[in-house]
């Protein structure tokens, strides 16, 4: 029997970094979650590197201290990075093969088509491509094709999104894994990764949108025919809501966020109870008194209501179109966890809003509080990204196996008639 091998997911968020270890049965692709650990970070900020020794120091301890309670070598890596200078571009490549003889769609054609698409993408001199997501194939006007491999024409073209990033972060996030002794990681987008594990492929049939609610950004990702057609990233979040707590009551951050949790609402609804409680103020001796309503009304609704503002100017700019209405929105992240939050959207948007969790995936198992928590699930939608891209590289090597074996035999079977 061969030994699975383990692969970390690893989420760089706004203020933290997160860690998912799992192995994937290549047979069916169900992933196994082993364990996950989260750690705060101050070199780490929405989603970019702000300190390398700082961000080297806490991904070796989150590694070794995961290695650890596995008890297994991790052998793969794949980083999901996130922020707001990573923008979205689509683009088209073709191949034509009306000159080739054989006219079987292959892997390397379909590289071909890739490459061809990836050369029509401009680039600013401090850019480069962090990763090209295939949409849609087109095999001689045939539209809607998603794998061609072993199908035949004489013209193929392939939609894609391709992700740019600034070079200088994505040299950065790679001078953090060196500094470590890591040389060979995979990066790839986090928003698209959380979408993999959260969003049904008939809610992205029907178009809908991932709002992934974090710290200190706010990602969308909009669905449309079941591929991305847009993606967004707002500067705001969570931690902007412990942030007015926090200067409104004259607390730090850890108690406002305490009070964020316990008290906290997205805005006063109808049942609302209010209620007094009692805090430290930032002196740490000190206490005051404040009441649930007024800390609602006047300091978290506010924020919301500007977070409500600027998703609907980012989907009126971009010219979304109702198709993202059909599928719903989608909620996840940390900052989902907010009492309200999905009424709050659907009065807004005026359609159905769920929370997303990993738990309802029948490919991907594991312990229930790591399957649960929001804060993990970027890192899982990481790692099961990764198991896709090598469960598809298996799939396509085994039939070229099988292919080869079949001819083999077939001409042994030849030889024993004649002979």
């Amino acid at each position: 029997m061969v030994k699975q091998v383990v692969t970390a997911g690893i989420d760089i968020g706004s203020n933290q970094i997160c860690c998912v270890a799992g192995i994937c049965d290549e047979s069916t692709g169900l992933i196994k979650v082993l364990s996950s650990m989260g750690m705060f970070c101050d070199g780490v900020k929405a989603g970019t590197v702000v300190n390398i020794q700082e961000t080297a120091a806490c991904m070796c301890k989150i590694l070794e201290e995961t290695e650890k309670t596995i008890n297994e070598r991790i052998k793969n890596i794949v980083v999901a990075v996130r922020g707001n200078l990573i923008k979205s571009r689509h683009a088209t490549g073709v191949v034509n093969m009306e000159n080739i003889d054989r006219r079987e769609i292959t892997q390397e054609i379909v590289g071909n088509a890739l490459d061809n698409a990836k050369q029509q993408i401009k680039l600013d001199p401090e850019q480069e491509i962090l990763q090209i997501v295939p949409l849609e194939y087109i095999l001689n006007q045939q539209k809607g094709i998603h794998n061609p491999i072993g199908m035949e024409g004489t013209y193929i073209e392939v939609d894609v999104c391709t992700f740019l990033i600034s070079s200088n972060n994505l040299r950065n996030l790679s001078k953090v894994f060196s500094t470590i002794g890591i040389h060979n990681v995979n990066k790839v987008y986090g928003y698209p990764a959380i979408g993999e594990v959260l969003i049904t492929k008939e809610e992205k049939e029907l178009g809908c949108l991932l709002i992934d609610f974090g710290g200190l950004t706010i990602g969308l990702v909009h669905y449309v025919n079941g591929v991305i057609a847009h993606t967004d990233e707002i500067l705001d979040g969570s931690d902007y809501i412990t942030r007015d707590i926090g200067y409104k009551l004259k607390t730090n951050y850890s108690i406002a966020r305490e009070i964020k949790e316990m008290y906290g609402a997205a805005f006063v609804h109808h049942g609302f109870e209010n209620k007094e409680f009692e805090y430290t103020i930032s002196d740490g001796t000190s206490s005051r008194i404040y009441d649930r309503f007024t800390l609602v009304n006047y300091v978290i609704m506010p924020r919301i209501d500007r977070i409500l503002y600027k998703v609907k100017k980012v989907i009126e700019k971009n010219n979304y179109g109702d198709e993202v209405f059909s599928g719903g929105i989608i909620l996840s992240g940390g900052g989902s966890n907010l009492h309200g939050l999905t009424e709050a959207f659907e009065k807004v948007f005026s359609c159905s809003v769920r929370v997303g969790t990993v738990g309802f995936n029948k490919f991907i198992v594991g312990p229930r509080d790591i399957l649960s928590n929001f804060a993990y699930t970027t890192a899982i939608g990481t790692l099961r990204y990764g198991f896709m891209n090598n469960h598809q590289q298996h799939e396509s090597h085994k039939k070229k196996t099988s292919k080869k074996s079949k001819i083999v035999s077939k001409i042994s079977e030849w030889l024993e008639e004649i002979f």
